[in-house]
Order: structure tokens, then C-alpha cells, then sequence
């Protein structure tokens, strides 16, 4: 294999290692968040997928990406943002 191949061969462990921690740290904090800011949701597997109440529907939340997809098709990216669609 090249240099590159080599490089990447060895470097792409390490990045999947770190994307797949920040992706688990994703799932704590915006759950945190929604509590800390009275946002009532359930949560299932183990964090990775949470439904939020919101005013006129339910919300699917996925905090590793930061995805979310109200049930009447409105979607965006971020707690803060998914807050502010429920409360504005």
C-alpha cells in the first residue's frame, strides 16, 4: 500500500474512535438540557433516540446527530433550535 493508504490505515481508527465519543456525549447533554429547561420526552435506546413533547405533536430527536423530525414534518438540527421550535 502508498503512504497514504498507510497514513489513513492508521489514522482512520482513531477518528471513528473519537466521532463514536462525541456522538455518546451528544446523547447526555441535550437530554440534560431538555430537563433543565422543563421539556418533558421519553427516551429509548439508551439515549440514542428521544421522542419530545411538543406543542402540537411529538418530536424525534436524535441527540447524536442532533436531528430532529416533528410529526407534522417540520425537521431541524440542534437542541437549541429544537427547543426554540417548541417554545416560540
Amino acid at each position: 500500500m502508498g503512504d497514504m493508504g498507510d497514513f489513513w490505515k492508521d489514522v482512520k481508527p482513531e477518528m471513528q474512535a473519537r466521532s463514536k465519543d462525541k456522538r455518546a456525549n451528544n446523547r447526555e447533554q441535550p437530554a440534560q438540557y431538555l430537563t433543565n429547561v422543563g421539556i418533558p420526552f421519553t427516551s429509548n435506546n439508551h439515549g440514542a433516540h428521544l421522542i419530545v413533547e411538543g406543542k402540537d405533536c411529538f418530536i424525534d430527536f436524535w441527540p447524536g446527530t442532533g436531528k430532529w423530525i416533528s410529526r407534522n414534518k417540520e425537521s431541524g438540527f440542534g437542541v437549541r433550535n429544537l427547543v426554540n421550535f417548541i417554545t416560540g
